[in-house]
Protein backbone atom coordinates (compact mmCIF):
# COMPACT_ATOMS: atom_id res chain seq x y z
CA UNK A 1 0.00 0.00 0.00
CA UNK A 2 3.01 2.46 0.86
CA UNK A 3 4.55 1.75 -2.72
CA UNK A 4 1.17 2.16 -4.46
CA UNK A 5 0.73 5.92 -2.27
CA UNK A 6 5.09 6.66 -2.84
CA UNK A 7 3.98 6.05 -6.88
CA UNK A 8 0.95 8.03 -7.32
CA UNK A 9 2.46 10.88 -5.40
CA UNK A 10 5.56 10.39 -7.75
CA UNK A 11 3.25 10.05 -10.88
CA UNK A 12 1.35 13.09 -9.99
CA UNK A 13 4.32 15.34 -8.80
CA UNK A 14 5.37 14.50 -12.34
CA UNK A 15 2.83 15.38 -14.16
CA UNK A 16 2.31 18.72 -12.31
CA UNK A 17 5.73 19.82 -12.91
CA UNK A 18 5.89 18.67 -16.23
CA UNK A 19 2.57 21.11 -17.21
CA UNK A 20 3.88 24.53 -17.94
CA UNK A 21 1.39 27.57 -19.78
CA UNK A 22 2.08 26.85 -23.85
CA UNK A 23 2.09 30.25 -25.46
CA UNK A 24 0.84 30.30 -28.74
CA UNK A 25 3.19 29.86 -31.52
CA UNK A 26 4.23 32.51 -33.90
CA UNK A 27 4.60 32.04 -37.48
CA UNK A 28 8.45 31.77 -38.51
CA UNK A 29 9.25 34.14 -41.19
CA UNK A 30 11.68 33.59 -44.08
CA UNK A 31 11.06 36.46 -46.30
CA UNK A 32 11.08 40.25 -46.88
CA UNK A 33 9.27 43.14 -48.95
CA UNK A 34 11.24 45.48 -50.38
CA UNK A 35 11.70 48.65 -48.85
CA UNK A 36 10.20 48.05 -45.68
CA UNK A 37 10.46 46.12 -42.33
CA UNK A 38 7.61 43.71 -42.85
CA UNK A 39 8.65 40.11 -42.74
CA UNK A 40 6.74 37.30 -44.53
CA UNK A 41 5.56 34.32 -42.99
CA UNK A 42 2.77 31.58 -43.63
CA UNK A 43 -0.80 32.17 -43.63
CA UNK A 44 -3.91 30.79 -42.73
CA UNK A 45 -5.69 28.18 -44.39
CA UNK A 46 -9.19 29.93 -43.74
CA UNK A 47 -7.38 32.24 -46.36
CA UNK A 48 -7.09 29.08 -48.36
CA UNK A 49 -10.64 28.01 -48.00
CA UNK A 50 -12.00 31.14 -49.29
CA UNK A 51 -9.77 30.64 -52.19
CA UNK A 52 -11.16 27.36 -53.10
CA UNK A 53 -14.18 28.43 -52.28
CA UNK A 54 -14.10 31.15 -55.58
CA UNK A 55 -12.16 28.54 -57.64
CA UNK A 56 -14.89 26.16 -57.14
CA UNK A 57 -17.92 28.77 -57.80
CA UNK A 58 -15.39 29.90 -60.63
CA UNK A 59 -15.42 26.59 -62.10
CA UNK A 60 -19.52 26.24 -62.09
CA UNK A 61 -20.10 30.07 -63.25
CA UNK A 62 -21.66 30.59 -59.79
CA UNK A 63 -21.53 34.17 -60.26
CA UNK A 64 -23.78 35.09 -57.33
CA UNK A 65 -21.61 33.26 -55.62
CA UNK A 66 -18.57 34.68 -56.92
CA UNK A 67 -19.38 37.94 -55.90
CA UNK A 68 -20.25 37.17 -52.19
CA UNK A 69 -16.31 36.12 -51.72
CA UNK A 70 -15.74 39.51 -53.74
CA UNK A 71 -15.20 42.88 -51.05
CA UNK A 72 -16.88 45.87 -52.52
CA UNK A 73 -14.29 47.94 -53.18
CA UNK A 74 -12.24 45.30 -54.59
CA UNK A 75 -9.37 45.35 -56.91
CA UNK A 76 -8.78 42.85 -60.19
CA UNK A 77 -5.78 43.08 -62.37
CA UNK A 78 -6.47 40.94 -65.67
CA UNK A 79 -3.33 39.52 -67.45
CA UNK A 80 -4.64 41.90 -70.19
CA UNK A 81 -3.99 44.63 -68.64
CA UNK A 82 -7.79 44.99 -67.77
CA UNK A 83 -9.01 46.12 -64.17
CA UNK A 84 -11.76 45.60 -62.66
CA UNK A 85 -13.17 47.44 -59.35
CA UNK A 86 -15.86 45.43 -57.37
CA UNK A 87 -17.45 42.20 -57.93
CA UNK A 88 -19.32 43.03 -60.83
CA UNK A 89 -16.71 44.52 -62.76
CA UNK A 90 -15.44 41.69 -62.17
CA UNK A 91 -17.93 38.59 -63.44
CA UNK A 92 -18.26 40.84 -66.58
CA UNK A 93 -15.02 40.11 -67.54
CA UNK A 94 -15.15 36.71 -66.86
CA UNK A 95 -18.56 36.35 -68.79
CA UNK A 96 -16.87 37.89 -71.95
CA UNK A 97 -13.59 36.05 -71.33
CA UNK A 98 -15.94 32.64 -71.06
CA UNK A 99 -17.96 33.63 -74.37
CA UNK A 100 -14.55 34.42 -76.36
CA UNK A 101 -13.44 30.80 -75.20
CA UNK A 102 -16.28 28.99 -76.41
CA UNK A 103 -16.26 31.05 -79.69
CA UNK A 104 -12.79 29.78 -80.20
CA UNK A 105 -13.41 26.15 -79.47
CA UNK A 106 -12.41 25.62 -76.32
CA UNK A 107 -14.07 24.41 -72.93
CA UNK A 108 -13.88 27.18 -70.25
CA UNK A 109 -11.87 24.83 -67.41
CA UNK A 110 -8.62 24.55 -65.99
CA UNK A 111 -6.62 22.24 -63.38
CA UNK A 112 -6.09 24.09 -60.23
CA UNK A 113 -2.45 23.01 -59.69
CA UNK A 114 -1.85 24.23 -56.03
CA UNK A 115 -2.42 27.06 -54.00
CA UNK A 116 -0.90 28.28 -50.29
CA UNK A 117 -1.04 31.23 -47.83
CA UNK A 118 1.43 34.23 -46.94
CA UNK A 119 1.13 37.21 -44.78
CA UNK A 120 3.07 39.91 -43.79
CA UNK A 121 4.26 41.03 -40.14
CA UNK A 122 2.23 43.24 -38.33
CA UNK A 123 3.12 46.58 -38.63
CA UNK A 124 1.42 47.91 -35.63
CA UNK A 125 0.03 50.84 -37.90
CA UNK A 126 -3.69 51.23 -39.04
CA UNK A 127 -3.23 53.31 -41.62
CA UNK A 128 -1.26 50.52 -43.74
CA UNK A 129 -3.50 47.27 -45.05
CA UNK A 130 -1.21 45.15 -46.84
CA UNK A 131 -0.20 43.43 -43.36
CA UNK A 132 -4.03 42.82 -42.66
CA UNK A 133 -5.36 39.52 -44.33
CA UNK A 134 -3.24 36.75 -46.11
CA UNK A 135 -2.07 36.63 -49.63
CA UNK A 136 -3.15 33.50 -51.08
CA UNK A 137 -0.59 32.11 -54.41
CA UNK A 138 -1.89 29.94 -56.89
CA UNK A 139 -1.48 28.37 -60.26
CA UNK A 140 -3.50 26.65 -62.90
CA UNK A 141 -3.18 24.82 -65.91
CA UNK A 142 -5.37 25.29 -68.84
CA UNK A 143 -5.44 23.03 -72.10
CA UNK A 144 -6.69 24.64 -75.75
CA UNK A 145 -8.87 22.03 -76.79
CA UNK A 146 -9.32 23.63 -80.34
CA UNK A 147 -7.06 21.54 -82.36
CA UNK A 148 -6.55 23.96 -84.70
CA UNK A 149 -4.96 26.72 -82.79
CA UNK A 150 -1.27 27.36 -82.25
CA UNK A 151 -2.02 27.34 -78.33
CA UNK A 152 -1.36 24.02 -77.11
CA UNK A 153 -1.76 25.18 -72.91
CA UNK A 154 -1.58 28.16 -70.75
CA UNK A 155 -0.01 28.34 -67.37
CA UNK A 156 -1.86 31.16 -65.40
CA UNK A 157 -0.48 32.60 -61.89
CA UNK A 158 -2.65 34.61 -59.86
CA UNK A 159 -2.56 36.52 -56.39
CA UNK A 160 -5.03 37.16 -54.62
CA UNK A 161 -5.34 39.70 -50.89
CA UNK A 162 -7.95 37.94 -48.85
CA UNK A 163 -9.01 39.89 -45.61
CA UNK A 164 -12.34 38.80 -43.29
CA UNK A 165 -13.19 36.07 -45.96
CA UNK A 166 -13.05 38.42 -49.05
CA UNK A 167 -11.29 38.90 -51.76
CA UNK A 168 -9.72 42.91 -51.80
CA UNK A 169 -7.18 42.69 -54.49
CA UNK A 170 -6.47 40.09 -57.41
CA UNK A 171 -3.53 39.75 -59.52
CA UNK A 172 -3.40 37.20 -62.99
CA UNK A 173 -0.33 36.30 -64.88
CA UNK A 174 -0.38 34.04 -67.79
CA UNK A 175 2.55 31.98 -69.81
CA UNK A 176 1.40 30.67 -73.13
CA UNK A 177 2.25 27.19 -74.55
CA UNK A 178 2.52 26.87 -78.13
CA UNK A 179 2.25 23.67 -79.81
Amino acid sequence: MKNTTLIMALICTFIFTSCKEISPCEAPTNGFLTDTDFQVKMGSSEAVKVFKDLDDAWAKLDYDTMKALIADEASFSFDDGFIATGPQEFVDKIKAQVAKSLAEGNKYEWTTDYAFALALTDDEDDATSIDSGDWVNAQFTSKNTNPESEIDSEIIYEYYHIVDGKVMSWSQFKKTIKR
